[in-house]
């Protein structure tokens, strides 16, 4: 098991090593287009990806790269989108690709963003929590990026869905942050930035707060005292969850208070697993095994007891 995994170590350092060389290659560029004045301020900067590019370096300025008076964004990503809030001015952005071996020159976009006091196509964007974040706390702490131009921004939580769920908090905001007090369940939130003559559509997210342990799970195979051969498939079952996405924790040892080196310990949303065990030929060798359920909100499940088995090489 052990030269299973150091295996896989040499394979990956080796994949660094002998990464694709991107020299000569070109970054495309998709949105927004090269020469673009609007007044809308909420931009997604968008580029096509390059084959080997492990990532992207984003850079925004303003006016343009020759007379740099202001660096707004200087980031790397591995992604080949990214949500930006501008002001009005003027601006160039620039985009190259890299990995650990090379990388490509820039391609450069203009881009000219005017003053507008309507805000009914600006799109606030959403910071923190991330879409589907789960937590075990109650109080939880909203960000999004400023609008210019707003003069305030409406929040509002709804229970379960958008479009028909309870209203659980509507509140107004006049910066860019929010700390409301939630009950347990599944909600959607939204901001909306506002001034005198205008409003933005509403731009959501969707949030757990679970506050519920997960139920324990049900080991099926290999059952008590059980021997197999150096291939074993793991299976379990778990009861369902209202609560937020449950995963299961999978650690099988030699040692069974599970404090010693560990020959499986892996983190699984499925509820099987197979490995192959390296036990010499002719030979066997004790295991032991157990599953724990933990959820997206960092809530666990009871320790299950463990079960014993046997690999057996009989080759």
């Amino acid at each position: 098991m052990f030269l299973f995994v150091l295996g896989c170590i040499v394979i990956a350092a080796c994949d660094d090593f002998f990464e694709e060389d991107l020299e000569g290659k070109v970054v495309t560029l998709i949105a927004p287009g090269d020469g673009l004045a609007t007044s809308n301020s909420s931009f997604t900067f968008w580029w096509e990806e390059v084959d080997g590019a492990s990532k992207y370096n984003l850079q925004i300025v303003s006016p343009d790269f020759n007379t740099i008076e202001k660096l707004v964004l200087d980031t790397n990503i591995s992604k080949n989108q990214f949500d930006v809030q501008l002001y009005p001015g003027n601006f160039q952005w620039r985009v190259k690709a890299f990995n650990s071996a090379s990388e490509t020159v820039y391609t450069t976009y203009t881009l000219s963003v005017d003053s507008s006091l309507d805000l009914s196509g600006a799109e606030v964007i959403l910071s923190l929590p991330a879409n589907q974040y789960a937590t075990n706390d109650t109080n939880v702490n909203f960000s999004w990026q400023q609008v210019y131009n707003a003069n305030e921004y409406r929040i509002k939580i709804r229970e379960n869905n958008w479009a028909s769920g309870e209203v659980i908090i509507s509140d107004f905001s006049e910066d860019n942050s929010y700390e409301g007090e939630l009950p347990e369940g599944f909600f959607v939130w939204g901001v909306q930035a506002l001034n005198d003559n205008s409003a933005s559509p509403f731009q959501t997210r969707e949030l757990y707060v679970d506050l519920t342990n997960p139920q324990k799970p049900s080991m099926i195979s290999p059952s008590q005292g059980a021997t197999t051969g150096t291939d074993v498939t793991f299976t379990w079952s778990r009861a369902d969850d209202s609560g937020s996405p449950v995963s299961d924790s999978l650690i099988v040892s030699t040692d069974s208070t599970f404090t010693g080196d560990m020959d499986v310990a892996i983190f699984t949303t499925s509820t099987s697993y197979s490995a192959n065990f390296d036990v010499a030929a002719g030979s066997s060798q004790k295991y032991y095994w157990r599953v724990r359920s933990i959820d997206a909100a960092g809530n666990k499940s009871d320790v299950i007891n463990f079960r014993r088995f046997t690999v057996k090489n009989e080759k």
